[in-house]
């Protein structure tokens, strides 16, 4: 069974490639997962706090009015959103993917940008000009939510809602970045000896750690949270028997939900990740985790990387803070991030305190 679509221009094919995804569910998957959260939360004893100070501090903001962004023939697109970005560095550069929307989109169907800028201009007011790579073909569907593979740069995660009448599903997508645009994509798909091929219904927040294990956060939509899990990929086809629910990872009592944010490789056997946790107000706290390359949890910051600041920006979901992109200059840590549903946030860190300011579990 494949999961490939690259001709994107041919409408039928795509009509047919949804409804085979849609087919692919197995719902009786989530009860599986939902199990094995219940023996995680058995043994998660970690406790995260929470607080007014971030770790990390902003460098710069991207708002819609900033983006010249112009269709595949030549049409201005006038953004009312540019937010949850990835960010990539280049050479002397940084590729900027933002989620985009247009002024008239009044369901938020977005589309992913690329944008191309020097790194020395990624601060203050940043205005991009913005070619677009990843756009929602049918009426029902978003495009959200870009992240770099941490190991192979050509290649792109993202997330498709799919939003149609009678059931929506969430799907993550690899793609290929070649040229300033995408010949490939593949929905990240999930095996099991009992089923074979498949996919689980909502499993946004999906990307690689490395090239072995990938991270996916499962969302439970009857019991209304998500988690973080992991497991072992090969490409974007990840083995759902080994698929492990990080106890350290879990939302407490008192969060609505967690899912991961963007990874970056640190050395040959350590991967940081930035996850983010949901309190019972929906307000978005940011922390850092340490992992090996076996997908083992090494490390967690105990404090926020980035804590929700009141005033910074009023959009449509305040306190809501993003984090898409993650990238090393020099010593500094780069992390971008969307900031209430509507604009870009640049921040940046030392590398080092927010290293220091974890607690090892293991290794």
């Amino acid at each position: 069974m494949g999961f490939v679509l690259d001709e994107l221009e041919n409408i039928q094919k795509v009509e047919s490639y949804f409804d085979r995804l849609f087919s692919s569910v197995k719902l009786e998957a989530d009860k599986i997962l939902y199990e094995k959260y219940l023996k995680a939360r058995s043994k998660s004893s970690f406790a995260r706090k929470k607080s007014g100070r971030s770790l990390v501090r902003i460098r710069g903001y991207i708002i819609p009015s900033d983006v010249a962004v112009i269709s595949t023939i030549g049409i201005p697109i006038v953004p009312r959103i540019a937010s949850n970005p990835a960010i990539q560095i280049h050479g002397g550069n940084v590729r900027v993917y933002l989620r985009l929307a247009s002024i008239g989109s009044v369901f938020s169907r977005t589309f992913i940008a690329i944008a191309e800028l020097k790194i020395e201009n990624l601060r203050d007011r940043i205005k991009v000009e913005a070619r677009p790579i990843l756009y929602g073909i049918m009426p029902y569907e978003c495009v959200e939510d870009p992240r770099v593979d941490p190991e192979n740069p050509g290649v792109l995660y993202h997330v498709r809602a799919l939003y149609r009448t009678g059931a929506s599903r969430v799907f993550t997508f690899q793609s290929r970045v070649k040229n300033y645009g995408v010949d490939k994509i593949e929905v990240v798909n999930f095996y099991s000896e009992k089923w074979g091929v498949f996919l689980l219904q909502d499993y946004r927040d999906t990307f690689p750690i490395n090239r072995d294990y990938m991270m996916v956060r499962p969302f439970f939509k009857d019991r209304g949270f998500g988690v973080i899990a992991v497991g072992p990929r090969n490409g974007a086809r990840v083995d759902f028997d080994e698929i492990v629910v990080i106890p350290e990872l879990l939302p407490s009592k008192d969060e609505y939900k967690a899912g991961g944010n963007a990874s970056l490789k640190l050395s040959s056997n350590e991967v940081l990740v930035l996850y983010h946790i949901v309190d019972r107000h929906g307000v978005y706290y940011t922390y850092a985790a340490l992992f090996d390359n076996n997908g083992e949890l090494l490390a967690s910051t105990e404090e926020p990387v980035i804590a929700p600041e009141i005033g910074v920006y009023s959009g449509a979901r305040p306190l809501t803070i993003f984090v898409c992109g993650l990238a090393l200059y020099g010593d500094k840590l780069l992390i971008s991030a969307g900031r209430d549903d509507e604009i870009t946030l640049i921040y940046e860190g030392e590398l080092e305190e927010i290293l220091e300011n974890m607690k090892f579990f293991r290794g």
